[in-house]
Order: structure tokens, then C-alpha cells, then sequence
């Protein structure tokens, strides 16, 4: 059994902890059963990835089992990664949604999407990432009294570019969390509900010229830019070589910019940037992934 499981970017700028946007660089994930656990690693990262019981896609699948008082047969696990591996797009995320999916076909437990979100959520703290990785698409999540998460998907139908720019180190999330205000200006609250409606209502239609100004966020990047040098010369780098726009991905410090021209270029000038402030980084052009987490 095969599947794989998109990357995403999270936030979009205002949509902290909300908006996910499903990529094009993939997680894949074999399982077949065996005499005992067994994991190979192949790809971005692999050095750092845990061939044992703590392997995140590993413990993923057996927080899902759990749910309906199973457990994992012995599995050879093959995990394949795409995914740039210094932070910000979805690593963790594609992890998570791949073994709760993993053990969901493995194991024929019929759980629905939603209910795969939801068991997902629990283990990740936030849905941004998971639910991309899950459904595709653009994600737009919230929770309910019951603290039930609940997931609208959008496929972006007109192509869109999405050039990632990763310097070789990486940020905590919790590090990237526990310097974020506990309190904001209610001016800048309202800046950010403008901007991800407006950007939601953006990316439906297609009017990606809006990416130039409904991108900013005053709730964290600001505060996040401080973790990633250079920040200032990289962003200037990709709105002067033809970006829409310029944010930092996630938690960071993968950086991203959204273009429908110039790509290359773009992709040069932010990994320049970051290497005139000291920091070898790697540049990608990658595009939306409608399709979420796909049994192949």
C-alpha cells in the first residue's frame, strides 16, 4: 500500500493558525505488514528522521488505531520525502495527516476526512497544515464549542506560483510561538480579518493582483521576522524582481513568495538576499496541489 501526502504553507500572512495551501512536494508512504517494525527513510532530512516507534508517521498511525481500541500489526514502513526539511512547509504536518490516513487504509477503519482532521489536530495542536495536507487546496479551518475543527477546501483553478525560500537553519515552533504578543492593538485584530477574508475571496476568484495587499499581517510575522536574518534585504529582493507578495511560511524560517511571472528570477534574487546576509539558503518554484492525501 502507497500513498502520498502534499506539503503546505500555512498562514498566508493573516491567517494565523487558519489558512493552509496544499504543494506540490510530496511525502510518500509504503506499509506492508512484517515480523516486526521495520522504517526506512529516503529523502530531504532523512538524517533526522527516527527509524523507531517515535517515528512521527509511526505515532501518528498508533494515536489513530488507539481511537477505536486497536492496535498496529508489525509493518515495514518506507517513507520517502520531498519536502524541503529546514521548516516552514508542512513537514511535520504531512507526517501526521499521512499516518492517520496510512492507518485509516491500512487498517479499513472507514474514517471520514473530517474525522481524519479532527484525530489529526490533536497531535499537530493546529489544523493549518494537516487540513492542506489532507484535503488540498487552499484550507480555510475553525473550531466550534466542542473545539471540533471544521475544514472548507478550495481548489485554485488559475496557476499560480509559489517560490519558497529555505536558509540551511532551522526555527522552534515553540521558540517562533512564545514570542507572539499575548495581547494586539484592536487596529491590528481588524487589519487581519479584512486581510484573510479578503485574501480567501482573492485566491477563489482568481484576482491574484489582491496578493499584493491583502498578504500583511500585524499579528505575528513582525515578531517572527526577527528569527530569520536578513528578513528585510530578502523580502525587498523578491517584491523588487516581481513577487505579489513576500511571507514568511508557517513558523518559519522558510520564506515564500506568491507570482504569476518572473519565477526564476524571484527565486534568485530572495536566495542572493538571504546569502549577502550570511545564510546559504534554497529556492524553489513549486505550485498548488489541489488534491490532498491520495492512496496510489
Amino acid at each position: 500500500m502507497q500513498i502520498k501526502i502534499p506539503c503546505s504553507t500555512s498562514n498566508l500572512g493573516p491567517g494565523f493558525d487558519t489558512l493552509g495551501l496544499a504543494l506540490n512536494r510530496f511525502l510518500y508512504l509504503s506499509a506492508e505488514q512484517s515480523n516486526g517494525l521495520t522504517i526506512i527513510v529516503e529523502g530531504n532530512g532523512k538524517e533526522h528522521i527516527a527509524t523507531d516507534a517515535t517515528n512521527l508517521v509511526y505515532a501518528a498511525m498508533t494515536s489513530t488505531v488507539q481511537k477505536v481500541g486497536r492496535t498496529i500489526p508489525a509493518i515495514h514502513l518506507h517513507i520517502k520525502n520531498e519536502i524541503p526539511s529546514y521548516g516552514g512547509l508542512g513537514g511535520s504536518g504531512a507526517a501526521i495527516a499521512g499516518g492517520v490516513f496510512l492507518a485509516n487504509e491500512l487498517l479499513k477503519m472507514k474514517l471520514s476526512k473530517d474525522d481524519m482532521l479532527n484525530i489529526a489536530v490533536e497531535i499537530e495542536g493546529h489544523p493549518d497544515n494537516v487540513s492542506a495536507a489532507i484535503f488540498g487546496g487552499l484550507t480555510v479551518n475553525s473550531f466550534d464549542a466542542e473545539r471540533k475543527v471544521h475544514c472548507r477546501s478550495i481548489n485554485i483553478k488559475k496557476p499560480l506560483s509559489v517560490i519558497t525560500c529555505s536558509p540551511h537553519f532551522q526555527v522552534q515552533t515553540k521558540e517562533a510561538r512564545k514570542i507572539l504578543p499575548q495581547q494586539v492593538p484592536l487596529k491590528d485584530a481588524v487589519t487581519n480579518i479584512e486581510n484573510a477574508a479578503s485574501l480567501v475571496a482573492a485566491m477563489m476568484s482568481g484576482d491574484f493582483e489582491a496578493l499584493r495587499y491583502v498578504t500583511t499581517d500585524r499579528l505575528h510575522e513582525q515578531y517572527r521576522a526577527t528569527l530569520i536574518p536578513g528578513y528585510a534585504d530578502v523580502q525587498k529582493a523578491a517584491l523588487d524582481a516581481g513577487a505579489l507578495s513576500f511571507n514568511i511560511s508557517g513558523a518559519g524560517p522558510t520564506v515564500f513568495a506568491f507570482a504569476v511571472a518572473h519565477e526564476q528570477q524571484i527565486a534568485a534574487a530572495m536566495k542572493q538576499a538571504f546569502e549577502r546576509n550570511g545564510q546559504q539558503a534554497t529556492s524553489e518554484v513549486i505550485s498548488v496541489e489541489n488534491s490532498g492525501a491520495t492512496l496510489l
